[in-house]
């Protein structure tokens, strides 16, 4: 059996230290690893000037803190060096498609969850898929702006 997760890429900082929604999506997938340690890994993220400056890619930031907790080099597949979500899913399609997944996890922000699964349909649309939120730890003041964001991104999607 094929099983595949894909954790959605977040902020670091100019030293390549991970923020809150970072850290938030990779506890919660080395949580989901540890229990089911027979799926494979994608970490996506790569470079941009509104979560990513530094000279390595998101994903390498990801896998370390990963690895850093016990998951295995073994469990990952090449990082996608998205720039944003919709890259996230674009960048990731070939290795769904490729892998054929009987499950395919994705692990994002509980409040990123909307508009990742509709742009996931929109993309990729594996029938096989189960999004798994990451509940955030930002405070309800640094999440306001984030989910008025998250809203507006989604309308937008759903008027295309």
């Amino acid at each position: 059996m094929h099983k595949l997760l894909i954790i959605l890429g977040a902020p670091n900082d100019h030293l390549g230290n991970l923020s809150a929604i970072a850290k938030d999506r990779l506890t919660c997938a080395h949580d989901f690893y540890n229990a089911n340690n027979d799926f494979k890994i994608i970490c996506t993220g790569g470079f941009g000037q509104h979560f990513n400056t530094t000279e390595k890619p998101h994903y390498d930031y990801a896998q370390a803190f990963l690895m850093h907790k016990g998951i295995p080099a073994t469990a990952f597949l090449n990082g996608a060096a998205s720039a944003n979500t919709i890259e996230d899913f674009q960048m990731t399609r070939d290795a769904v498609l490729a892998q054929q997944p009987d499950i395919l996890a994705i692990i994002t922000s509980d409040f990123h969850i909307p508009r990742a699964r509709v742009l996931y349909h929109k993309i990729i649309n594996h029938p096989s898929v189960v999004f798994i939120p990451a509940s955030s730890t930002l405070t309800e003041a640094q999440l306001a702006p984030i989910m008025e964001h998250e809203v507006q991104a989604v309308k937008r999607l759903q008027e295309k």
